[in-house]
């Protein structure tokens, strides 16, 4: 090879190499990061808090800390103007639909709420209140239009067409020309249900004082009839029925609500006004007499009639529980088959205008238990027959009115047979005749107990050792 081609092909290789390295510099710029210290600007960059949404806030809402969270975010994932302190969302309102998710900004805010934005606080209540959702009968809902129904009519078919559902009444007035009434029978029962301003109120026309707008558990026996034997009930079974929430108002033409044949029976929350009874719970429909009914926080304002009962108890086994009652002649009054009730926290309040013959608690029959019940103004706190062996714990009888003349804490009609735990009278008057205790028996001739103005005479003593076979505490 002369040096001429050699040189030639020197030239060929090296300008060959010279490609090959050019090309693999040009791989290597490809995959590697063009600026090192950009990257590690990325890395080391700012972060900031921001405001994000966690529940949908409506147009026109109010942010609330239930609503929203604090995160913390790169400066540049952020929207502009984000809203960063929680402080800067007091009194301001949603300017659009904010959704999950979504960073609150301060375009999105307002200082004043919409005025066609819709109350999301009545859209609440709205929702709470619409009971269809829960299986809720609704009255108005039911009712037919251009029907020539009566309220009466309208709630009675709607029992008879949803045996087993709630009937529920929302607010308002709801005058009734007969009474409600709820079946015993477990096939056909239904449970009421009142909002907190629905009122049921008996119409002038109400045919008898001694009816009640509801009644309950009535076993549609015809008149006359034997009562259900207890085979009888335990194949029925019954369904709990509860009348809860609302008023009742009687007009002081009608009576309250009545407990005719049901099995576990519960009123609560019911205020009953101008009734001639409050609430009557009759004997039940087997050989206990029992009804098992619960009455619990019901406020009863009577007729100021003469025949007027707060809660009249004619069967067994009810316990009757934080009541007030008041603008009535008797407070309680259990029968002669009113047994083994028990009567807790009650407050009637009686108008020394009803007179002498106003009663507190009146028993005439056996076993049953008051505590902590408060006689206020009856003009007889307690009274019970000689049959009756209650227990009475923590009572008291106070008269803040002399007008009646005279007043006694208990009255025993014959022997003196029951327990007295825990007792006290009070007045704020002067009458020195008021007792603490009047036993009355051969021929209604009276021995006082424990005279108000002189509780530790012989004569105490002595009707202590007589008539009450255990001490009083």
């Amino acid at each position: 090879m002369n040096k001429r081609n050699f040189s030639k092909i020197t030239k060929r290789v090296i300008s060959l190499l010279l490609c090959m390295l050019l090309a693999l510099g040009m791989f290597s710029a490809c995959n590697t990061p063009a600026d090192d210290t950009a990257e590690d600007e990325n890395n080391d960059g700012e972060y900031v808090q921001a405001l994000r949404v966690i529940d949908d806030v409506k147009y026109g809402g109010k942010f609330t800390n239930d609503k929203v969270e604090t995160v913390t975010v790169r400066a540049d994932a952020a929207p502009a103007g984000t809203i960063s302190d929680i402080a800067e969302l007091r009194n301001k309102f949603a300017a659009s639909q904010i959704s999950v998710g979504d960073y609150i900004t301060s375009e999105k805010l307002l200082d004043k709420k919409p005025e066609d934005a819709v109350d999301e606080d009545e859209e609440d209540i709205e929702d709470k209140l619409d009971y269809t959702e829960l299986g809720y009968v609704v009255v108005c809902d039911a009712a037919r239009k251009d029907s020539e129904e009566t309220y009466s009519q309208l709630i009675n078919r709607l029992i008879a067409e949803n045996p087993g559902r709630t009937i529920y009444i929302p607010d308002g007035n709801y005058l009734l020309n007969e009474p409600i009434v709820i079946p015993a029978d477990p096939e056909k029962s239904v449970s009421l249900r009142l909002s907190h301003l629905a009122v049921l109120k008996a119409a002038p026309s109400w045919a008898d004082r001694n009816l009640p707008i509801v009644r309950v558990g009535v076993t549609e026996r015809e008149e006359g009839a034997e009562p259900l034997t207890m085979e009888e009930v335990d194949m029925l079974g019954y369904r709990s029925i509860f009348v809860v929430g609302g008023c009742i108002d009687g007009s002081n033409v009608a009576s309250g609500i009545s407990v005719e044949g049901s099995k576990d029976t519960y009123i609560y929350n019911v205020s009953i006004k101008s009734a001639v009874h409050g609430i009557h719970i009759h004997k039940g429909p087997n050989e206990l007499g029992a009804t098992w009914v619960n009455v619990d926080n019901v406020n009863v304002t009577g007729s100021n009639s003469k025949d007027s009962v707060g809660v009249l108890v004619e069967g067994t086994y009810n316990t009757i529980a934080n009541m007030r009652i008041a603008s009535i002649m008797y407070g309680t009054q259990a029968t002669e088959t009113g047994e083994r009730n028990i009567f807790r926290n009650l407050h009637p309040l009686i108008p020394p205008s009803l007179g002498n013959d106003s009663i507190g608690f009146y028993d005439m029959s056996d076993g049953n238990n008051y505590d902590i019940c408060y006689n206020d103004q009856g003009a007889t706190g307690f009274v019970m027959h000689e049959n009756t062996r209650s227990v009475y714990n923590g009572g008291f009888s106070y008269w803040w009115s002399p007008d009646q003349g005279y007043h006694v804490g208990f009255r025993s009609i014959g022997k003196f047979n029951s327990l007295i735990v825990s007792t006290k009278v009070s007045q704020n008057h002067d009458v020195e005749t008021d007792a603490y205790m009047l036993v009355e028996e051969d021929g209604g001739q009276g021995v006082v107990l424990y005279p108000i103005h002189n509780n530790k005479t012989n004569t105490y003593r002595y009707v202590l050792e007589k008539y009450c076979k255990t001490p009083i505490l």
